[in-house]
């Protein structure tokens, strides 16, 4: 199935509301998708596989333990988007970077948690370092102890994946998840084919940002992901990544590999019209029930 399409759908019928911002990236989406003079192109099969894979082998860990992860349509249009387009010439990905950013209790812990076991397990690249960073090492270890409480509710990740110490380790194919902070004294050497950020705005060091992001400089088809709330504190590289993805939104700035998704208010008095709150909170809201 096309999410993005269904998601568009969706939102032109009025079923769900977006900001313009959402509504103007996934509409840029779908026209490119149907657009066979670019140099990437649309494959929805590779774009399913990480959605098929979260929602087959991942389970929930809290609430109704062991239960399969059902992901919405606003994740999934998202996860489509960003493993579905490919290059022509090579049928590598076209985004290596994304900026997701939407409002608290929207499930971007585990969300990036299965996105990242996909990445370890099953998208096809030998000895993969997936890491989830952060100043500090207890926010980069919220990613990888959801990860590791998927692992734990599911036999099948169980019987191919260890839990170390400090990571999780597939000996299949040498492959590998652990959380990083700016004071790790493992930041020089990495390979990453996965970077994480959850909470970009508590990211107070920009050398972190830019060590991990130059550690993926030699992989195939790499991935930085950046889930965040727009936060209270914010210095230096959220501000930086923000007005960049909205320059690349916007089309001022050209980077095909990069996809921002910006989850927020048009207009900041929109707060007080409870029939807004969705553009900033699009997990399965619907004002009439409240």
């Amino acid at each position: 199935m096309n999410y993005i399409k269904e998601y568009i759908k969706q939102i032109d019928k009025g079923n769900i509301v977006v900001g313009k911002k959402v509504k103007k990236i996934y509409k840029r989406l779908l026209k490119e998708s149907d657009n066979k003079s670019l140099p990437f192109y649309f494959d929805e099969e590779k774009g399913n596989r990480p959605i098929e894979f979260i929602e087959t082998f991942c389970k929930q860990a809290e609430g109704e333990i062991g239960k399969p992860i059902k992901l919405e349509l606003f994740q999934k249009a998202y996860i489509q988007a960003l493993f579905g387009f490919v290059y022509r010439d090579t049928g590598l990905r076209r985004f290596n970077e994304t900026m997701f950013l939407v409002g608290r209790k929207n499930g971007k812990t585990t969300m990036l948690s299965a996105i990242a076991l996909y990445m370890m397990i099953a998208d096809g690249e030998g000895s993969a370092e997936c890491y989830s960073v952060a100043t500090k090492k207890d926010q980069a270890s919220k990613a990888f102890k959801s990860a590791c409480a998927m692992r734990s509710q599911s036999p099948e990740i169980r019987a191919i994946i260890n839990k170390r110490r400090t990571d999780m380790y597939m000996p299949s194919t040498f492959s590998s998840f652990e959380p990083l902070s700016s004071d790790s004294d493992t930041l020089d050497g990495l390979n990453s084919h996965l970077v994480i950020i959850d909470e970009l705005h508590a990211i107070k060091d920009r050398n972190l940002y830019e060590v991990m992001k130059q550690s993926t400089s030699s992989r195939r088809q790499p991935l930085v992901v950046m889930i965040t709330t727009a936060g209270t504190v914010r210095e230096c590289i959220f501000d930086d990544i923000y007005d960049y993805a909205n320059n690349v939104l916007e089309g001022t700035i050209k980077n095909d590999a990069f996809l921002p998704v910006l989850y927020e208010l048009d207009k900041t008095e929109e707060w007080k019209d409870i029939k807004c709150w969705s553009k900033a909170n699009p997990r399965n809201w619907n004002y009439k029930t409240i």
